[in-house]
């Protein structure tokens, strides 16, 4: 079993702590500017919120990482992936869903002024096919390919690679597309004040500025943890229901015993 870390799992690592780090700040300095929580510090809050989702996610995926990644103490709350939930999940979340976002809303809202498309249809449009995308980057090449992490079973004829160690299961791409075009409304859709949907209705449910301010956290908050149960949901049911059966018989990792089924 290999427990050194190698330049590519320190530089993933890294992106989840420096990724994760750097959208925080950047959220807390526009939010001081414009003296209310922005939405990119929303879209922070909301993404390491429902972080707690990765474990039984990992699970229902038969997802496993790389032995050499440091883990979460064993009494971590729902630490369902098998061999442990990574330590840097709950910033990655930050840096894996926040990055797509703002890459999305940038792009739509080109398309929307260079072609004069509505932008409402543009930021759903490019949100599904950004986060289609970048899971397929950094889930299928990155993870499954480059071995950061692997699949050990997929729905039978719903994968690249189906029967190997780098099986990606497609479905995944799909669930982050339909995250991404959530977020990338959310963090695009502004009034000419910059204000989102969120905080417009925040703001109409009372003038005080901190307790909009608190309304906004919330709502975003359980927004992103219903929207991401939705898309966990028919994982965890078809795992459930023992659909989950292709894969390699051989050990995703040497010396580390693949998740049973």
């Amino acid at each position: 079993m290999n427990t050194e870390l190698s330049p590519l799992l320190r530089a993933s690592i890294a992106f989840a702590y420096v990724g994760g780090f750097a959208f925080v700040a950047a959220g807390i300095y526009l939010s001081v500017r414009a003296r209310r929580p922005h939405p990119l510090l929303l879209l922070c809050i909301s993404a390491i919120s429902f972080s707690w989702i990765e474990a039984p996610y990992d699970w229902a995926v038969y997802a496993q990482f790389a032995p050499a990644i440091p883990r979460m103490p064993s009494w971590w709350p729902l630490n369902m992936t098998w061999h442990g939930l990574p330590a840097s999940v709950p910033p990655g979340y930050i840096a894996y869903f926040v990055l797509p976002a703002v890459t999305a809303t940038a792009l739509g809202r080109f398309l929307s002024a260079r072609f004069g498309w509505r932008r409402p249809l543009v930021l759903l449009a490019t949100g599904l096919v950004v986060g289609c995308v970048w899971a397929f980057l950094f889930n299928a090449i990155l993870g499954a390919r480059l071995g950061v992490f692997h699949y050990g079973r997929v729905l039978p004829g719903l994968a690249l690679w189906e029967g190997t160690a780098h099986q990606y299961p497609l479905y995944d791409a799909l669930a982050m597309g339909v995250q991404m075009m959530v977020f990338t409304y959310l963090l695009g859709r502004t009034d000419p004040a910059g204000r989102t949907i969120i905080d417009r209705w925040a703001n109409s449910r009372t003038s005080n500025r901190f307790g909009a301010a608190a309304l906004a956290v919330v709502a975003i908050v359980l927004l992103g943890n219903v929207l991401y149960g939705t898309v966990f949901a028919p994982h965890l049911v078809t795992k459930l229901a023992g659909w989950v059966t292709a894969g390699p018989t051989a050990e995703l990792f040497p010396g580390v015993p693949n998740q049973p089924g």
